[in-house]
């Protein structure tokens, strides 16, 4: 990850999508309080701190090696499934999980937890795997513990106390070569030990995957876009 999320189309275009939903969002501040849940190697967090202050969370001690070898400071080794969330209760604006909640046994405790941290008027950025059909050794390397529907996902969020802002799957217009890549490897690749399905492309090819991802960004922020690999979800505190 940390070789490739400087470069690499997925995410970059991620990158653009975050910065595109902050400022419809959030306009032109630059004084907010994120917390980045499962930061990786810290591209994000650098990538975020014209917004505000911006702290991260990540299991991996690795990953938080990689963050402070960048000159982050407020990284912190943490599995947020086991954090005490009452330390920071109302305390961010903004908390993302991106491609994140995956990853948890009991993905609704954490929304639990994220919805306790979060302000009033905060907001909740998930990313998620989409389509269960699309399960291959790609998720298995990742130790995925499921891929989502998206009324699952929605369902679950609202019962953890969110209302959903907006909803929309995303990585759409090569989502076609994705399931056929995956399928293939599903019938054909199986290894003995599951690898991950990252295929790095020419930097032509890169860039245009970069600009498709642009595209579908602002068709995202104007309408529902009904299918793609990957589900995007805001979503607010109900307070109710």
């Amino acid at each position: 990850m940390a070789n490739m999320e400087n470069e690499y189309w997925w995410h970059i275009g991620k990158r653009h999508l975050v910065k595109s939903l902050i400022e419809r969002h959030f306009g032109n501040k630059n004084d907010l309080n994120i917390l980045d849940v499962g930061c990786g190697t810290g591209a994000l967090v650098q990538f975020l701190a014209g917004f505000g202050d911006i702290t991260g969370f990540d299991v991996s001690p690795d990953a938080i090696e990689f963050c402070k070898s960048k000159g982050l400071k407020n990284v912190f080794v943490q599995d947020v499934s086991k954090l005490e969330e009452k330390k920071h209760a109302l305390k961010f604006n903004l908390i993302l999980a991106l491609d994140v909640l995956e990853h948890v046994q009991d993905d609704v405790m954490v929304m639990q937890k994220i919805r306790e941290m979060l302000k009033d008027d905060g907001l909740f950025f998930v990313n998620v795997p989409a389509h269960k059909f699309l399960w291959s050794e790609h998720d298995e390397a990742l130790e995925h513990k499921r891929r989502y529907h998206r009324l699952e996902l929605t369902k679950k969020l609202n019962d953890a106390g969110f209302e959903i802002v907006s909803n929309s799957y995303f990585v759409t217009i090569i989502s076609p070569l994705i399931i056929l890549y995956r399928a293939w490897g599903n019938i054909f690749g199986k290894s003995a030990y599951p690898k991950t399905s990252y295929v790095l492309l020419p930097k032509k090819l890169n860039d245009f995957f970069v600009t498709l991802l642009k595209i579908e960004t602002r068709l995202l922020l104007k309408t529902f876009i009904p299918f793609g690999v990957t589900l995007n979800v805001v979503a607010k505190k109900n307070k109710s």
